[in-house]
């Protein structure tokens, strides 16, 4: 049964994981893994892709000890109840026979007709990446998974392929997506976890758009960021400098967008988040970016070895769009911006104001015993370069100067 508060879960989990802490950088951020422990390991179905060993880690973080170890253990339990187990209830079917309620691959994939058109140059390059499948034939019997409706409408039926992390490996040729953790989260209730799912839809929506779309965005000043950490100070006394950036879209969510960089520009690094509250989203997104920091320092000392960053870092700086904030002008001293209220019924019905449809998959695992859950949309833009979706370089009140519709040509986002 799953847990209903979050002492429950936390114990929960440290039954099952072991936490190593990380080294940081000297600041008050604090970072630490967790893995998988061989009790649970053992478990039938376990999902190999849960291990270390696959490349993938749970990493949190936080401003103290505590706050990075929940984290951890947060990201860790989502990444293994969102995996694929083997035992899912799932629907075998052509998309044809499930009729409307069947949501394609394509639809929710979001690729272009000339990403799908370039897919075998691609994917020799990104396999690991971002690899794209062959085009869906819809006479093919494929597996789905039922879905619920946020906007309350009845149940839809997913590929899949899409919902489970690990399902079909990359280069798999009946694969229809390549499962990822978009829109997935844990939380001590599933009201909880639904809410952090759904914020970080609209949290990678809003950086795909502001990324790919060069969108030149308001400049926002550290001092709307209450200092009792010490953070702000630490990233205004250390050498590499610290922007923070509104991302706010049409939904109305704050979303912000921190970047840090040697002081030349050169060496960039992100975070985001999506919160109730533009100061929360920004404290988010500061802590997320010094979290990036970790693996681009190692990529500096690799040099050329690290494949992953060799683009990011020859290529991107400071005044590669949207990142320059010349002309940008900044909010000085406090700020408050309207949000929305901090409930899931308020970022559904924000969704709904826009178009945007919006389904919950349960990905709660027995095993684990904490609510766990997909947030899914076929119009919220993905943090990866998939170029089909309309919103993407759509309009939005919040620019501050026209979009730039050459998505293909911008560096992919590396967070």
């Amino acid at each position: 049964m799953a847990m209903t508060n979050a002492k429950e879960t936390r114990r929960a989990l440290d039954q099952l994981f072991d936490i190593l802490d990380l080294p940081g950088g000297g600041g008050p951020v604090r970072l630490a893994i967790a893995m998988p422990r061989a009790a649970l390991v053992r478990l039938p179905g376990f999902p190999q892709v849960a291990l270390p060993d696959s490349g993938r880690v749970a990493t949190g973080r936080g401003l103290d000890e505590a706050g990075s170890r929940a984290s951890a253990l947060g990201e860790a339990a989502e990444l293994v109840s969102c995996s694929a187990w083997g035992n899912e209830t799932l629907v075998t079917a052509r998309a044809g026979d499930i009729g409307p309620a069947a949501v394609p691959p394509e639809m929710l994939n979001g690729f272009s007709d000339s990403q799908l058109a370039s897919r075998a140059s691609w994917n020799d390059r990104n396999r690991d990446f971002d690899w794209r499948p062959p085009p869906f034939d819809p006479a093919a019997e494929i597996d789905w998974l039922e879905v619920e409706d946020a906007h309350g409408g009845p149940p839809a039926y997913v590929p899949a392929d899409f919902a489970f992390i690990g399902r079909k490996a990359a280069g798999d040729k009946r694969a229809v997506a390549s499962g990822d953790s978009n829109g997935c989260a844990c939380g001590a209730s599933a009201e909880s976890a639904r809410l952090a799912a759904t914020l970080e839809l609209i949290e990678r929506d809003a950086a795909a758009r502001w990324w790919y779309g060069r969108r030149q965005r308001p400049v926002l000043d550290l001092a709307i960021l209450d200092d009792t950490s010490g953070l702000v100070s630490w990233l205004d006394a250390r050498r590499r400098r610290t922007w923070l950036f509104d991302i706010t879209t049409d939904l109305g969510v704050p979303v912000a967008a921190a970047a840090s960089s040697e002081r030349d520009g050169s060496d960039v690094a992100l975070g985001f988040a999506a919160k109730p509250d533009i100061r929360e989203a920004a404290l988010a997104a500061l802590t997320e970016m010094v979290q990036t920091e970790l693996p681009l320092a190692a990529a500096r000392k690799l040099g050329a070895d690290a494949a992953d960053w060799t683009q990011w870092r020859q290529t991107v700086t400071m005044a590669w769009p949207p990142l320059d904030p010349v002309g940008a002008p900044r909010a000085g001293g406090p700020l408050r911006l309207p949000g929305i209220p901090p409930s899931l019924d308020a970022l559904v019905d924000a969704c709904a104001r826009a178009g945007v449809r919006l389904w919950f998959a349960d990905m709660t695992r027995d095993a684990l015993g904490v609510p766990a859950f997909r947030a899914l949309s076929a119009e919220l833009c993905h943090i990866k370069p998939r170029l089909a979706r309309k919103r993407l370089l759509g309009p939005d009140r919040h620019d501050l100067g026209p979009v730039v519709s050459a998505p293909e040509t911008q560096i992919p986002l590396n967070v």
